[in-house]
């Protein structure tokens, strides 16, 4: 089985057994617990957040143009962009998740969910979007399909567009708390697998250094990095900016980007 189609049947069967939680997996909230309005709500506080974030690193947000919401779910901060932008993608790779999405969101027209089921974001054109954003998402799924998707998603982004993304870092001081950390992880993930069917929710780390790489590779440049809760294998949805360094383990890495204009000789080249 390919990577693509391992990471579409779990999460497929993660969001037909309990999809909100799948998302924001509060122990409180397990076995279908999350009322809708509670779950929605933890959206609108999320991107109100990330906007003043945006804000605080002097950028400014072009509130006439396209968002993407990449890993979108069932378009929890979906719809809570709606509220900034006048058309707003929300992609995901379980077909249930969309189907959910654009259930829960048909009083919001500005939203529009679909299935991305493929290694790239070709169902959108160069310089789309004007706002990219993505959380609990990039964790899940391996290094190298995560790359690919950051690269698409500056593909996808206006010149001047604004990126804010989260990727998990393992922060361990030696090799030994690294080891007791994955082992931890690991074993959390085996108790949720065998409580949902055989359901893997996987987590991978990225290094800062990989994703500058990346990042400068595809022709944007990174503003603002920032310690979040993101990764707790608990998050309840209310996302919070971590004060101070983190301790040993793997933490949550916030990435706000811009993507570079085109200098005159990139343009002359295209041209040409």
């Amino acid at each position: 089985m390919s990577v693509l189609a391992e990471l579409q049947r779990n999460w497929e069967g993660l969001a037909q057994a309990d999809p909100l939680w799948a998302i924001c997996t509060d122990p409180d909230k397990r076995h279908s617990n999350w009322s809708r309005e509670e779950f929605f709500a933890t959206g609108q506080d999320e991107i109100a957040r990330v906007m003043d974030c945006v804000k605080a690193v002097g950028l400014q947000i072009d509130g006439s143009a396209p968002a993407l919401d990449f890993g979108c779910g069932v378009g929890r901060v979906t719809r809570a962009m709606a509220a900034y932008f006048p058309e707003c993608w929300g992609v995901d790779i379980s077909p249930t998740m969309v189907r959910l999405a654009t259930e829960f969101n048909q009083d919001t027209p500005r939203c529009r969910f679909a299935v991305n089921e493929r290694r790239n974001l070709s169902s959108f054109q160069n310089d789309y979007f004007g706002f990219v954003y993505s959380n609990i998402v990039l964790q899940h799924i391996p290094k190298r399909l995560s790359r690919q998707y950051l690269a698409e998603m500056v593909r996808v982004a206006r010149p001047g567009g604004i990126l804010v993304f989260a990727v998990v870092e393992a922060f361990c001081v030696g090799l030994l708390a690294q080891w007791r950390q994955q082992l931890g992880v690991r074993r959390r993930l085996r108790r949720f697998a065998r409580r949902n069917g055989n359901y893997a929710m996987d987590l991978h780390s990225c290094s800062e250094a990989r994703i500058r790489h990346v990042l400068a590779a595809a022709g944007a440049r990174i503003v603002d990095v920032r310690w979040t809760n993101s990764a707790d294998p608990s998050f309840n949805g209310k996302l919070q900016y971590l004060r101070g360094e983190p301790g040993p383990g793997y933490v949550s890495k916030q990435y706000c980007v811009v993507k570079e204009e085109p200098n005159p000789e990139s343009r002359e080249r295209a041209g040409a």
